[in-house]
């Protein structure tokens, strides 16, 4: 465990979460919550920071993780959230089984999980990993399709009348970055406009299906993390946003950005283990969603990195050489 975090960005996310910039205080948090669920006195070997905390909690004799939010998250839908994690876990897919219920952890909320770090980091280049993830994102539609009326779990909205939802994180301004990003968003809203005109199916899917977020066994995924994503949705825009950001992933050397090529065949991967082709009009709506996602990626890009120092290889680059994306 670190001393201090000494990085801006660090230090504002955990502002957000714990309410301080103190390594020591959050660990103090984090350590009393654990004795209060009765898994006595932890040691805090790792806290990872973005939307929330990722935080590895060494016991006498294992491990558990524990997963931190900010206080302003809505903990009737994170609860809804954790419910369906455990019941697909309690039913033999991938995911972590649930420890605790949400409760008070400083001023933010928390509950404990299985520590599952089974199979290796995902790298959508090898051969049939692309195919195991898109299998697993119908796989986790199916298996999760009895949780559709489940009171409390949350509806992906989108903005009503702005083109971009208020972003995930603190790190990201779009309102004092909007110089400069005026293509970006003209692209989005073209795409939302598709968006809020479409009319396929509602489903509970996992909005950051993510290399980043899985695990992968020797056939088939070995792990899925980041359960705060399931929202209930249209399928085909699960499947755009799946399809826009499948490779990204911190633990590899690898572009996250999937070419044209990539983005289509995974979308027909998902079909293959859907059953079913979508539609001419489902296939548009799987484009504007992929289209928007990336459009928000490049959107994030752009709001740290303004002047384009990081443009070689990122989602801005690959949005303004390629454009929407187009399917059938």
């Amino acid at each position: 465990m670190i001393d201090e975090w000494t990085d801006p960005s660090d230090k504002l996310l955990a502002i957000a979460i714990f309410g301080t910039e103190s390594v020591a205080e959050a660990e103090r948090m984090i350590r009393a919550w654990a004795r209060t669920r009765s898994f006595g006195d932890g040691r805090v070997s790792s806290v990872e920071l973005s939307v929330g905390a990722a935080v590895t909690l060494q016991l006498a004799t294992d491990k558990v993780f524990v997963k931190v939010w900010p206080g302003e998250v809505d903990p009737k839908a994170l609860s809804a959230q954790l419910r369906v994690q455990a019941g697909l876990a309690a039913r033999g897919f991938p995911a972590p089984e649930v420890l605790t219920d949400l409760s008070r952890l400083g001023p933010g909320w928390a509950s404990a999980m299985e520590y599952k770090r089974n199979g290796v980091a995902t790298d959508v280049r090898v051969p049939g990993v692309r195919r195991a993830m898109a299998a697993g994102l119908a796989q986790f539609v199916r298996m999760s399709q009895s949780y559709r009326n489940l009171e409390s779990l949350p509806r992906r909205p989108l903005p009503d009348c702005s083109v971009w939802p208020r972003p995930h994180n603190v790190l990201f301004d779009f309102e004092a970055t909007a110089q400069g990003a005026e293509w970006i968003d003209d692209i989005a809203r073209m795409a939302l406009a598709a968006m809020r005109s479409a009319t396929s199916r509602i489903v509970v899917g996992h909005l950051d299906w993510s290399a980043k977020n899985m695990r992968m066994g020797p056939e088939s995924i070995a792990v899925v993390y980041d359960w705060d994503a399931v929202f209930l949705d249209r399928e085909t825009f699960v499947v755009g946003a799946a399809a826009a950001h499948f490779p990204m992933t911190w633990e590899l050397d690898v572009s996250g950005n999937p070419d044209a090529r990539e983005v289509m065949a995974f979308v027909q991967e998902y079909e293959e283990a859907r059953g079913q082709a979508f539609t001419s009009a489902e296939l548009k709506e799987v484009a504007a969603s992929a289209t928007y996602a990336r459009a928000y990626t490049a959107r994030c890009e752009h709001s740290g990195d303004p002047g384009g120092a990081r443009w070689t290889g990122s989602s801005r680059q690959s949005l303004k050489d390629n454009g929407p994306f187009r399917f059938g």
